[in-house]
């Protein structure tokens, strides 16, 4: 039976007032999709939403500009933009002011003895220079190649972390819309065994029924309670959880709003995705990134061991001098230097081998992260098609278990069955119900996943199972 069949006959019985205690809740979930005015209202009104109502929408947005992990991220990927703007400094002109001055004593030879010269002799000068490197051997260039590298990583990093916080924040999300319609559940099996408590009663005042019947109805409306009491206890645990993913104060009181009802089907082919993991996973980019941060670490390791050659033009101008022969004076030049190893133990032999191997490592790093994504996908693909099949099963087992327990309860009505049948039946529909519950939060979050694992948003234009 599909989801539409299975949604009209629960808002049948609940109109009839015959259903069990959880298709009221259920039909009136928001997750059902079911529209009807007239379905059973909870034993107590719901209270006014003490904190803002967030949409899935609102509450990823928030989550990415607010949790420290994406702060953190950011802060690394603004680091390493400086970090090539400095490297590229390497080949870049500078201009410098600079100041020399001296005081002390003197002296000079005088027919080869040596006579001090009078006072203290002062010293000074205030030049500018200048100078424009030409070439450095490639150190500019490899260190700007590795500092290339270092900010694709740290930019890989940044969506490997958003992209975490998304299905972080939406399992949450979807963990607290799961415990309070599974309240609405256990407060509407609460209900039931209370109206059956008080008809017990009724019968053992008429005569009709023994005193342990209403025994077993206490206890039934006991363990009702209990139910109710650690689902309730669990809506403030999940809120406390997503405020932490959303980088709130996790004291602090919000509700969630149900977001559209997802197709049963996941609709994307297994092949697409694992298509869009190839291509979109950032754990592939990350490690891409580490392959180009070898290949740069293999470059710098061979510049090192090889001969040092820097040449640059200089320039420099001195306005003031206190030898006035240098007042005013200008020099300029080119100038370069070369560095030619003739030993070093191996160093640079040894940091080439090194780097060599950090490049391979990080090649067959490479090839793992793919083989992983492309699991990961998979499996993600197949839970959200088990997930949606699990969807139509749990809604077709409650709408048979509340059923079950419409024929019970007229049955013991009647006086054609025991109590035992009954409070066996409520309880299977109940369990029926948290189970078509829970079904249908697991394939939000299963839906989720597969976003995630194909590295697209979470926001609600990419759910659904499409890309």
């Amino acid at each position: 039976m599909n989801r539409a069949a299975f949604v009209s006959i629960v808002s049948a019985l609940v109109m009839l007032g015959l259903a069990g205690p959880g298709a009221a809740a259920f039909a009136a979930a928001p997750g059902t999709g079911a529209m009807s005015a007239q379905a059973a209202p909870s034993p107590a009104p719901s209270p006014a939403p003490a904190g803002p109502v967030l949409t899935l929408d609102q509450a990823i947005t928030t989550a990415l500009a607010d949790n420290p992990q994406i702060v953190a991220a950011q802060a690394a990927v603004t680091a390493a933009t400086q970090g090539v703007a400095v490297a590229r400094t390497g080949l870049a002109p500078t201009i410098s002011l600079q100041g020399v001055g001296g005081e002390g004593t003197q002296s000079t030879s005088v027919n080869g003895v040596a006579v001090s010269l009078p006072g203290p002799q002062t010293s000074g000068s205030v030049g500018l220079v200048g100078s424009v490197p030409i070439y450095d051997g490639g150190k500019t260039q490899a260190a700007v190649a590795a500092a290339q590298a270092l900010l694709a990583n740290t930019q890989a990093a940044l969506r490997q972390t958003q992209q975490s916080i998304e299905l972080q924040t939406a399992t949450a999300f979807f963990n607290v819309l799961s415990a309070e319609q599974q309240t609405a559940v256990e407060q509407a099996a609460l209900k039931q065994a209370q109206d059956t408590l008080a008809l017990t009663q009724a019968q053992v005042k008429a005569g009709v029924a023994a005193q342990s019947a209403v025994i077993q109805a206490q206890a039934l409306v006991a363990q009702a309670q209990v139910n109710l009491l650690a689902v309730q206890s669990q809506i403030a645990t999940n809120k406390s959880a997503l405020q932490a993913v959303l980088g709130a104060d996790v004291t602090a009181d919000l509700e969630v709003q149900q977001p559209l009802v997802p197709p049963t089907q996941v609709t994307v082919t297994s092949a697409a995705v694992l298509q869009q993991a190839l291509t979109n996973r950032p754990e592939i980019a990350v490690a891409q990134a580490q392959v180009a941060s070898a290949q740069a670490g293999v470059q710098q390791a061979q510049v090192n061991a090889g001969p040092q050659v820097s040449i640059a033009v200089t320039a420099g101008y001195v306005p003031y001098d206190t030898n006035a022969f240098l007042n005013n004076s200008a020099s300029y030049g080119l100038t370069g230097t070369i560095a030619l190893p003739l030993y070093d133990a191996g160093k640079g032999k040894a940091e080439i081998q090194q780097a060599q191997a950090t490049l391979k490592q990080a090649q067959a790093q490479l090839s793992s992260t793919q083989l992983s994504v492309r699991q990961t996908a998979y499996q993600a693909y197949l839970s959200a098609v088990q997930d949606a099949a699990n969807l139509t099963a749990t809604q077709a087992a409650a709408q048979a278990a509340d059923q079950a327990l419409q024929v019970a309860e007229g049955q013991y009505r009647a006086g054609v069955t025991t109590l035992l049948q009954v409070t066996t039946a409520q309880t299977a529909a109940a369990q029926a119900d948290v189970a078509a519950v829970t079904a249908l939060y697991t394939y939000e979050a299963a839906l989720a996943t597969l976003q995630n694992s194909q590295g697209l948003s979470i926001l609600s234009r990419s759910v659904g199972g499409t890309s």
